[in-house]
Formats: C-alpha cells, structure tokens, sequence
C-alpha cells in the first residue's frame, strides 16, 4: 500500500470515528434532554397524577356500591331504570380500571411513550367508554321520552321492557366495542420535535398515529364522524329531554289548575255548610315538578356532555407547543370527562332515597362488624 493511500485510509478511518463518536453523543444528548423534559412535566403535573388515583379509587368503590345495590337490591317496579344503571356503572368502572389508571403510567413519561400495546389499548378504551356512554345516554333519553309524552305504546311495551332494555343496551356496548376498533388500529407512537426549555429541539415520542397513517387523511375523517356523531347524540338528548321537561310540566299545570278549583270547590261547600261542621282536606295547588328519576337520569347525561365537550373541543390542540404551566391547565381540562364516571354514585345518593337508605344501612353494617372485631 502506498503512504498515499495509507494517508487516505487514516483520513476515512478518522473521520468514520469522529462521526460514530459524534452520533453517540448527540444521542445521549438527546436522551438526556428528553429524561429532562419529561421530569420536567411529570412533577408539573403530579398534583393532577395524585387527583386522578384518588377519584379512580373514588370511582371504584362507588360503582361496586352501585353494583350492591342496585344489583342485589329489591325488585324495582320500573326495572329499565335498574338495568340503565347497572349499565353506566358497568361503563364507569371500566373506565376507573383502565382509563384513569393509564392516564397515570402515561404522566410518568408523556414525551417517551414507546409502549405500542399500551398506546393502542388506551386508544380503544377512550373511544369505549365515550361511545358507549353515548349511546346508553340516548337510549335512556328515548326510553324516558316514550314513557313521558307516548304513555299509551309505553304501556304496550311494559312487559317485555326490562328484557328488552337489557339486550338493547348490551347491543349498544357491542357497537360500542366495534366503533373502537378503528381507534386502536389507527393509535400509535408518533416521533416529533419539542422545543425545550433551553430552546434546543428534542425528538418526542407521543402516543397519537401509527407512522403508516400519519400523512392519511383516514384517521381525520375518523375523528371528524366521532365528533359528528357524538355532537348530534348530544343534541338528540339535549332536545328529547326538552320535549320530556315541556310535557311534564303541561301534565302538572293542568293538575296544578284542577287542585285549585277543587280547593275553591270546598271552600263554597264549607261557606254553605251553615254552621254545620263538615270536613274539609285543606289541599293546595301543587307546583309542576319533573319526576326525580328523569331528572337524575338528565343530569348524569348534562354532566356527561358537558365534559366530553371540552374533551372533544380540546383534542385539537397541539400539546407540543404549549409551556408547562399551559400544558398543566390542558391536561385537567382535556382529562375533566372522568368526572362522569365517579360523580354518578353521588348523584345517586343525592336524588334517590332508596340508593341513600341503603348506602346508610351498608355503613351501619360495616361499622357494626368493625366494632364486633375490635372486641
């Protein structure tokens, strides 16, 4: 070999070298800017992380009461209500088991996602419990709108209600359950670029699109008809209700109007009783009031479409460009449709007397096998 081409050969060798050494540092770099970035964040959002674990236990214990009571409880003269709400607990503990559990792993590492499996169940189990919701919610309002404003065919149906109600809403948990697919076929890990805190770009890895459908305009068309669909169950809801609150309040005002004449009615009987002394119901006129079921059912279906609307508003928004404290405030929001899933036991135990009654007894029970143990 000749010292020129010995020369080269040093020279390429060299340079080989320097670029190897070069590449490993920028990776290191780059791994340590990362580590940084997601440290960084998740003690930002480690308050909510601590919040979230403790509405999940909330949320569990909750629905397994609902699940005690309702499920083992006495036999109920309106059984789709029953089965209505053995449903949305069903779906709200799936939710405390799976959703609000990842959502926490995912704070840990928000910026370095690169679980796939992880990434994908996540995705499904999001779409699940929104759609399923969605459509137990719209079921309800029908049901209630039926048995509201077309007692007569309500009446006909009465029968075959509790079974029917029971297969329709696990009919709604399947077309949930194939809604999702799509979800986690299209979910993956997404490789992109922050800027950090120093101002120097870090490659991320989020859990958003599998590469192969990144450049597709499949999974915007997704999105799109999941937020149209959801957006048109809301108003649906919003306006079946409506017509359910218009009618029963016509129902109350004509009986608020008849009380008052019967009330007038005994009054003139009483003036002209002539000093006989006859008897008489003081009655008075009552107020129009919605019944406590429906408006229990329309406020768990309010509190869901209330929350799911940031959450669907927000999902927009690019997370990368967002600073820490922004990202913090994003975070609680975009995640505010957990709500729905532990607040239903309390509005249980607000609004009905019989779920009330028998969380006290269960109490009591506790307490008295605690104090049994004790001695």
């Amino acid at each position: 070999m000749s010292s020129n081409e010995s020369v080269t050969f040093q020279q390429n060798y060299n340079i080989s070298v320097d670029g190897l050494i070069d590449n490993r540092t920028n990776q290191s770099d780059q791994s340590f800017r990362l580590d940084q970035l997601n440290e960084r964040y998740a003690s930002t959002l480690l308050p909510f992380t601590i919040i979230l674990g403790f509405f999940g236990l909330i949320g569990i214990v909750g629905n397994i009461l609902v699940f005690i009571v309702y499920g083992c409880g006495k036999q109920f003269k309106d059984k789709k209500f029953r089965v209505y709400v053995l449903t949305l607990a069903f779906i709200d503990l799936i939710t405390c088991l799976t959703l609000i559990p990842a959502e926490m792993i995912k704070h840990l590492s928000y910026f370095n996602f690169t679980e796939r499996a992880l990434c994908k169940t996540k995705c499904f189990f999001n779409v699940f419990a929104a759609s399923s919701a969605s459509f137990c919610l719209i079921l309800i309002a029908i049901d209630r709108y039926i048995m509201t404003c077309h007692p007569l065919f309500f009446a006909k149906l009465q029968k075959y209600s509790s079974n029917l109600a029971a297969r329709i809403c696990i009919f709604a948990l399947f077309l949930a359950v194939l809604t999702s697919v799509p979800s986690a076929v299209l979910c993956g890990i997404t490789k992109s670029k922050m800027v950090d805190f120093n101002g120097v770009d870090v490659d991320i890895y989020l859990c958003i699109t599998e590469p192969y459908y990144t450049s597709t305009t499949i999974r915007y068309a997704y999105r799109v008809a999941l937020c149209a669909a959801q957006t048109g169950i809301s108003i649906t809801i919003i306006i079946l209700y409506a017509r359910i609150g218009h009618a029963v309040k016509t129902v109350m005002k004509i009986k608020m109007t008849k009380e008052a004449e019967l009330v007038q009615l005994q009054e003139l009987r009483h003036q002209c009783a002539k000093g006989l002394h006859l008897g008489h119901c003081q009655c008075k006129p009552c107020q129009p009031a919605i019944p406590s079921k429906i408006k229990l059912l329309f406020i768990v279906t309010l509190v869901f479409i209330v929350t799911y609307v940031f959450y669907m508003s927000l999902s927009w928004i690019d997370q990368t460009k967002l600073s820490t404290t922004e990202f913090f405030f994003f975070s609680i929001f975009f995640r505010l449709y957990f709500i729905h899933s532990i607040i239903n036991p309390f509005l249980y135990i607000k609004m009905d007397r019989y779920f009330r009654n028998r969380c006290n007894e269960i109490m009591a029970q506790v307490s008295r096998c605690k104090r049994d143990d004790d001695w």
